[in-house]
Protein backbone atom coordinates (compact mmCIF):
# COMPACT_ATOMS: atom_id res chain seq x y z
CA UNK A 1 0.00 0.00 0.00
CA UNK A 2 1.59 3.24 -1.14
CA UNK A 3 0.46 6.43 0.49
CA UNK A 4 1.56 10.00 0.21
CA UNK A 5 1.52 12.43 3.07
CA UNK A 6 -1.53 14.66 3.11
CA UNK A 7 0.28 17.87 3.91
CA UNK A 8 -1.27 21.26 3.34
CA UNK A 9 0.05 23.31 0.46
CA UNK A 10 3.35 24.87 1.55
CA UNK A 11 2.09 28.18 0.08
CA UNK A 12 -0.48 28.46 2.86
CA UNK A 13 0.66 26.26 5.73
CA UNK A 14 3.37 26.97 8.24
CA UNK A 15 6.13 24.41 8.79
CA UNK A 16 4.65 23.85 12.26
CA UNK A 17 1.26 22.92 10.79
CA UNK A 18 2.89 20.66 8.19
CA UNK A 19 4.86 18.87 10.93
CA UNK A 20 1.70 18.57 13.03
CA UNK A 21 -0.21 17.09 10.08
CA UNK A 22 2.56 14.57 9.40
CA UNK A 23 2.71 13.55 13.07
CA UNK A 24 -1.04 12.93 13.08
CA UNK A 25 -0.84 10.84 9.90
CA UNK A 26 2.15 8.83 11.11
CA UNK A 27 0.41 8.19 14.42
CA UNK A 28 -2.72 6.99 12.59
CA UNK A 29 -0.65 4.68 10.37
CA UNK A 30 1.27 3.23 13.31
CA UNK A 31 -2.00 2.68 15.22
CA UNK A 32 -3.46 0.90 12.18
CA UNK A 33 -0.41 -1.39 11.94
CA UNK A 34 -0.45 -2.01 15.70
CA UNK A 35 -4.16 -2.90 15.67
CA UNK A 36 -3.53 -5.30 12.82
CA UNK A 37 -0.57 -6.90 14.64
CA UNK A 38 -2.65 -7.48 17.77
CA UNK A 39 -5.80 -8.73 16.03
CA UNK A 40 -4.50 -12.32 15.90
CA UNK A 41 -3.66 -12.09 19.59
CA UNK A 42 -7.24 -11.07 20.42
CA UNK A 43 -5.98 -7.88 22.09
CA UNK A 44 -6.73 -4.25 21.39
CA UNK A 45 -4.05 -1.56 21.48
CA UNK A 46 -5.32 -0.17 24.83
CA UNK A 47 -5.36 -3.69 26.31
CA UNK A 48 -1.77 -4.23 25.17
CA UNK A 49 -0.76 -0.88 26.68
CA UNK A 50 -2.35 -1.72 30.03
CA UNK A 51 -0.59 -5.10 30.06
CA UNK A 52 2.69 -3.28 29.44
CA UNK A 53 2.13 -0.80 32.26
CA UNK A 54 0.88 -3.32 34.84
CA UNK A 55 3.19 -5.50 36.89
CA UNK A 56 2.84 -8.37 39.37
CA UNK A 57 2.92 -6.04 42.41
CA UNK A 58 0.21 -3.82 40.95
CA UNK A 59 0.08 -0.34 39.49
CA UNK A 60 -2.63 2.15 40.44
CA UNK A 61 -5.20 2.54 37.68
CA UNK A 62 -4.70 6.32 37.97
CA UNK A 63 -0.99 5.91 37.07
CA UNK A 64 -1.88 3.80 34.03
CA UNK A 65 -4.52 6.29 32.88
CA UNK A 66 -2.03 9.17 33.27
CA UNK A 67 0.51 7.33 31.10
CA UNK A 68 -2.20 6.62 28.52
CA UNK A 69 -3.40 10.25 28.69
CA UNK A 70 -7.00 9.35 29.53
CA UNK A 71 -9.40 9.21 32.47
CA UNK A 72 -9.73 6.20 34.77
CA UNK A 73 -13.33 5.83 33.63
CA UNK A 74 -12.15 5.23 30.07
CA UNK A 75 -10.08 2.25 31.20
CA UNK A 76 -12.59 0.50 33.46
CA UNK A 77 -14.19 -1.55 30.68
CA UNK A 78 -10.82 -2.35 29.10
CA UNK A 79 -9.49 -3.59 32.45
CA UNK A 80 -12.64 -5.69 32.95
CA UNK A 81 -12.07 -7.39 29.58
CA UNK A 82 -8.43 -8.11 30.53
CA UNK A 83 -9.66 -9.57 33.84
CA UNK A 84 -12.14 -11.81 31.98
CA UNK A 85 -9.27 -13.05 29.78
CA UNK A 86 -7.22 -13.83 32.88
CA UNK A 87 -4.42 -11.37 32.03
CA UNK A 88 -4.79 -8.97 34.98
CA UNK A 89 -6.38 -8.79 38.42
CA UNK A 90 -7.72 -5.78 40.28
CA UNK A 91 -6.71 -5.50 43.94
CA UNK A 92 -7.18 -2.76 46.51
CA UNK A 93 -3.97 -0.96 47.51
CA UNK A 94 -2.81 -2.09 50.97
CA UNK A 95 -2.44 1.47 52.30
CA UNK A 96 -5.51 2.98 50.63
CA UNK A 97 -8.29 0.56 49.80
CA UNK A 98 -9.99 3.21 47.63
CA UNK A 99 -7.10 2.81 45.12
CA UNK A 100 -7.32 -0.03 42.60
CA UNK A 101 -4.08 -1.76 41.72
CA UNK A 102 -3.86 -3.48 38.33
CA UNK A 103 -1.74 -6.61 38.68
CA UNK A 104 -0.57 -8.67 35.75
CA UNK A 105 -1.23 -12.39 36.22
CA UNK A 106 1.20 -15.17 35.24
CA UNK A 107 -0.99 -15.72 32.14
CA UNK A 108 -0.75 -12.03 31.23
CA UNK A 109 3.01 -11.99 31.87
CA UNK A 110 3.45 -15.00 29.59
CA UNK A 111 1.35 -13.33 26.88
CA UNK A 112 3.56 -10.24 27.08
CA UNK A 113 6.77 -12.28 27.13
CA UNK A 114 5.68 -13.92 23.89
CA UNK A 115 4.38 -10.73 22.22
CA UNK A 116 7.09 -8.19 23.05
CA UNK A 117 9.89 -9.55 20.83
CA UNK A 118 7.57 -9.62 17.81
CA UNK A 119 6.25 -6.14 18.60
CA UNK A 120 9.77 -4.71 18.95
CA UNK A 121 10.87 -6.37 15.68
CA UNK A 122 7.88 -4.89 13.82
CA UNK A 123 8.53 -1.42 15.24
CA UNK A 124 12.19 -1.69 14.20
CA UNK A 125 11.19 -2.75 10.67
CA UNK A 126 8.79 0.18 10.40
CA UNK A 127 11.52 2.62 11.42
CA UNK A 128 14.01 1.35 8.80
CA UNK A 129 13.36 4.36 6.55
CA UNK A 130 15.57 6.24 9.03
CA UNK A 131 19.20 5.63 9.95
CA UNK A 132 20.00 4.91 13.59
CA UNK A 133 21.34 8.47 13.97
CA UNK A 134 18.09 9.84 12.51
CA UNK A 135 16.04 7.66 14.90
CA UNK A 136 18.03 9.07 17.84
CA UNK A 137 17.57 12.62 16.56
CA UNK A 138 13.83 12.04 16.03
CA UNK A 139 13.46 10.58 19.52
CA UNK A 140 15.28 13.58 21.01
CA UNK A 141 13.12 16.06 19.08
CA UNK A 142 9.91 14.27 20.05
CA UNK A 143 10.97 14.19 23.72
CA UNK A 144 11.65 17.93 23.54
CA UNK A 145 8.24 18.57 21.93
CA UNK A 146 6.51 16.35 24.50
CA UNK A 147 8.16 18.20 27.38
CA UNK A 148 7.24 21.55 25.83
CA UNK A 149 3.62 20.55 25.40
CA UNK A 150 3.36 19.55 29.05
CA UNK A 151 4.20 23.06 30.28
CA UNK A 152 1.82 24.90 27.95
CA UNK A 153 -1.33 26.23 29.56
CA UNK A 154 -4.55 24.73 28.21
CA UNK A 155 -5.84 27.07 25.56
CA UNK A 156 -9.42 27.57 24.39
Amino acid sequence: MSMHPDTPSSDHASPEFEAYSLLRQINAMLEMYHRSDLRNEELTVPQFMILNYANADGVPLSDISARMLCDNSNLTGIVERLISKGFVERRPAPRDRRVSLICVTPTGAEKLRRLKPHHHARVSRRMRALSLDQVHALRDLLQQLFAGLQVLPHED
